[in-house]
């Protein structure tokens, strides 16, 4: 049951956050450092729409970020970490946290989720990117380690992601909730 009690709130608070969102979206597409610092806040406003059980107006979020941000944002291949999975990794954290109460099995299907959306940016750049690069023998003596290395973001990744829950359902969340 949402707990938005008036359209006007619910409404401007999606507003407030999906701007938030594309505002990080857009440092990242332009800023040539902190890329995937600007990546993991650009994630994080949808996860207020999650905590006050919004689950449709955080699609809708999503899916009006992304296609902003595709029309909006001077490179386009810089929105594609966020479209593919920083956007819709609260929501779906938010479902397998829901149906799995196993924390390992969730924690192993949140793994699963995040390996899929790996796999989907990198057959995406195999499409756009010189085929060499990925013949090259650095880069196929690099790539087991890049996953490696990507499997240990995503854990670090997962853990902030529920510290700034858990510190918006303690503290900011009371702020924009007041009538």
């Amino acid at each position: 049951m949402p707990r938005f009690h008036r359209t006007a709130h619910r409404v401007s608070l999606t507003a407030m956050f999906a701007s938030m969102s594309l505002l990080f979206l857009y440092l990242a597409s332009v800023l040539p450092t902190m890329r995937i610092a600007m990546y993991f806040l650009s994630s994080v406003f949808v996860m207020g729409l999650i905590v006050e059980e919004e689950i449709g107006l955080a699609l809708l979020m999503f899916g009006a970020v992304s296609v902003l941000s595709l029309l909006l944002m001077p490179n386009i291949l810089r929105v594609v970490p966020y479209v593919l999975f920083f956007g819709h990794y609260g929501i779906g954290r938010y479902y397998i946290q829901t149906r799995i109460k196993s924390k390992v099995g969730g924690f192993v299907l949140k793994l699963l989720y995040f390996n899929a959306a790996l796999v989907l940016i990198y057959l995406l750049a195999r499409q756009i990117i010189n085929e060499d690069i990925f013949q090259h023998e650095l880069f196929r003596n690099m790539f087991w380690l890049a996953i490696v290395l990507a499997q240990i973001a995503f854990v670090l990744y997962d853990y902030v992601y529920t510290k700034i829950v858990t510190f918006y359902f303690n503290n900011i969340r009371r702020l924009l909730m007041k009538n």
